[in-house]
């Protein structure tokens, strides 16, 4: 079988996250999520197109292992699958804004992942900003803890909460007294996904 054909594969690509979004993919069970990937092995938008270069019995693999493995980060606006996306999260710049105020800007130039993350300016200074789900929170205080051992300018961990999502406020103080137990200031913000048209 040949290379997926690019326009052929950014068409599978655009149909699976616009498919995943319609489908409240966050909120199904790993069950109902296996029953989808099986839908899409026969979808005719996704599955007979990727069977054209791949064999049938590896195009729920190529799914799970691709579009569906990449969606944090696609939903970031990050990496090469992120233009197929059909919502994203705020951009860093709209983070820094939220979190920070209106006068901070991201410096896309120092972007980077696990966890997401960059410099953010503002009135004469600059954070490092690393932003992940709740459940990521040790990740943030680690990079968090590395980031002032490698020297770089002051961490602030962001929880993002989805849209709906719910963190009493006893459990915001513990994981704040968590951070701060290394020094590190944690706040929580809503991230809201927004609709956007694939490029």
């Amino acid at each position: 079988m040949s290379e997926i054909d690019e326009e052929i594969r950014g068409e599978v690509l655009s149909e699976v996250y616009r498919q995943i979004e319609d489908l409240d993919w966050d909120g199904l069970s790993a069950r109902e999520r296996s029953r989808y990937y099986e839908r899409w092995v026969n979808d005719p938008l996704i599955g007979d197109k990727l069977a054209r270069f791949i064999p049938r019995e590896k195009v729920r693999v190529w799914i799970k292992d691709g579009p569906v493995k990449e969606l944090p980060r696609v939903r970031n606006g990050i990496g090469p699958n992120a233009k197929y996306a059909s919502r994203r999260y705020p951009t860093a710049d709209q983070i820094a804004r939220q979190v920070l105020g209106s006068e901070w800007r991201a410096d896309l130039d120092t972007l980077d992942i696990k966890p997401t993350r960059c410099v953010v300016k503002g009135p004469g200074s600059e954070r490092l900003m690393m932003w992940a789900p709740t459940q990521n929170l040790q990740d943030l205080v680690w990079a968090g803890i590395n980031a002032k051992v490698d020297d770089r300018p002051e961490p602030l961990l962001i929880i993002g909460l989805t849209q709906g999502q719910r963190l009493d406020e006893s459990e915001r103080a513990r994981q704040r007294l968590i951070a701060g137990v290394a020094g590190l200031e944690l706040t929580h913000t809503t991230l809201r996904l927004m609709r956007v048209s694939p490029r």
